[in-house]
């Protein structure tokens, strides 16, 4: 009997591309676990959906029932009514750790994020970090992976950057640029995910960083140049965008929230002491070849 492994999340930026990888070498089954499951495009004999909320612990039992290792890629990026930062990250990571503990389910993956830090000011920042603390309280056995800002097909790194590079005659910065970054491939996260649901003995904690370190103004100036484009860039203090994020949070999509302004102002590269892609066996893909790739189909 193949393995089933449960990816909550499933439905989203990375989790979707976590059930691709799983379904990838035909050994596997996956059930997509989510607020609102989709099976299109996927092989409905190796997939199964289940209704599942973070907030509900008992849909989350029924995700877990029978399952060999469980995905937690849920993300909430902006609060509204009722869901809030510490709810999702911290009480419904905490829940879903000690169930899928509970139910006996040999490997729980909880994806978090560089940067996370129980003691930041800002409120996402915190709440990733503290959910890494309880998620270890309740499920001392689960493997927490930190990965980068993420780039790939339907990002919102690499379209923010084009997309203002392409109308702006200048770019604004956050602050004076300075910030460094080490982005890394959505499928390169998915592949080292899916390697660790397998792994006999993983490491507790991974960060997962791309092929190269960029300060941010480095970074926009390499992917406008990778797509074409010439860009000017401008300092614009961290304050005024704090206050424009306190307002576009509230807007249809968010375009800008007060985590990604914190997240801006902190350094989010991968740690040389920790074990990252590299032990996985994925050599990182380039952001700038991935610009260029996909400028050329857009093209």
């Amino acid at each position: 009997m193949a393995r089933l492994y449960t990816v909550f999340g499933g439905t989203g930026f990375l989790g979707r591309r976590v059930v691709r990888c799983l379904l990838h070498d035909g050994s596997a089954r996956v059930r997509i676990a989510a607020r609102h499951p989709d099976l299109r495009a996927l092989p409905p004999d190796r997939v199964e959906c289940t209704q599942a909320d973070l907030l509900k612990p008992e849909t989350l039992s029924v995700a877990l029932r029978g399952a060999d290792g469980a995905v937690n890629a849920v993300s909430l990026y902006t609060e509204k009514a009722g869901v809030t930062f510490e709810r999702i990250h911290v009480e419904g990571a905490a829940t879903l750790a000690r169930l899928a503990r509970e139910a006996g389910v040999p490997r729980l993956v909880q994806l978090s994020g560089i940067g996370a830090d129980p003691r930041a000011r800002d409120a996402y920042i915190r709440a990733r970090g503290r959910g890494e603390i309880v998620v270890r309280r309740a499920n001392p056995d689960a493997v927490i992976v930190r990965p980068g800002a993420m780039f790939g097909e339907g990002d919102a790194l690499t379209a923010a950057i084009l997309g203002i590079a392409s109308r702006l005659p200048l770019f604004p910065l956050f602050g004076d640029g300075s910030t460094k970054m080490q982005p890394v491939h959505v499928e390169d996260v998915a592949q080292a995910i899916a390697l660790l649901l397998g792994a006999r003995t993983p490491a507790p904690l991974y960060e997962f960083g791309g092929a190269r370190v960029y300060s941010y103004r480095e970074l926009v100036r390499a992917v406008a140049v990778a797509a074409g484009l010439k860009v000017r860039t401008v300092p614009v203090p961290i304050v005024p965008w704090q206050g424009l994020a306190a307002v576009a949070r509230h807007l249809p999509g968010a375009p800008l929230t007060p985590g990604q302004v914190a997240l801006a102002t902190t350094d989010t590269t991968a740690a040389p002491d920790l074990p990252g892609l590299g032990e996985l066996g994925i050599a990182p893909q380039d952001i700038e070849a991935f610009v260029r790739r996909h400028a050329g189909e857009d093209g």
